[in-house]
């Protein structure tokens, strides 16, 4: 009983986090934010992210145990720390940028840039076989279903094909579409439903005792 109930703690955890998550994320694509602020931000963004995959994975696992949603959270959880190296580096590397940049100098900031935009591919491949993963084996979840799940498997092949394509450009830079923001909104409709269905997650628990 209180293994049971310490998966409902991981799923409201999830919940919280997933939220906080779906909050930073567009906060750091489209709002100009203060470097500090920026920081923070980002220091939170990848521990968040793999503690909503943890509590995605306990909410999945209460109608089905499988090798894929196993699979799926252990590459969130790598994914999450790719994202906080790469934004970490790429402010970083924006700090220490000079204002004007010599001929003699450029290729070498040109390189610099490359070590940042390599890593956002590497997290790009984790969180693609991550919610390819967790699309996959919330495919029969009376609670996430088909739909979902069949939208998940089609926004992360398109973000793994684009990203191949533009590589090592990121798809936005590159005039290509970026699905990295069909993904963050695709994660907080699955924590909303998770949200949404907590009277279920007691129900599933109480079977389990029964």
């Amino acid at each position: 009983m209180q293994n049971l109930q310490f998966s409902k703690k991981w799923i409201k955890l999830g919940i919280i986090c997933g939220l906080v998550v779906s909050i930073i994320y567009p906060a750091l694509i489209f709002i100009p934010l203060p470097e500090v602020v920026q920081t923070f931000l980002v220091m939170l963004f990848g521990p968040f992210l793999t503690l909503s995959s943890a509590g995605l994975y306990h909410f999945i696992i209460l109608y089905k145990k499988s090798l894929a949603v196993t699979a799926a959270v252990v590459s969130n959880i790598i994914a999450g720390v790719l994202i906080t190296t790469m934004l970490l580096v790429q402010i970083a590397i924006r700090s220490s940028q000079p204002p004007v940049i010599d001929e003699t100098s450029k290729w070498i900031w040109e390189s610099i840039n490359r070590v940042h935009l390599g890593l956002d591919v590497a997290w790009d491949v984790y969180i693609f076989f991550g919610t390819l993963l967790f699309a996959v084996s919330m495919f029969n979840h009376p609670k996430l279903g088909k739909t979902v799940s069949l939208i998940g498997i089609i926004i992360s092949l398109l973000l793994i094909i684009v990203n191949a394509i533009s590589f090592p450009v990121p798809p936005a830079d590159a005039g290509l579409f970026d699905a990295g923001p069909l993904v963050g909104l695709w994660y907080f409709v699955v924590t909303l439903l998770m949200a949404f269905n907590l009277k279920w997650v007691d129900e599933q628990l109480k079977s389990m005792v029964a």
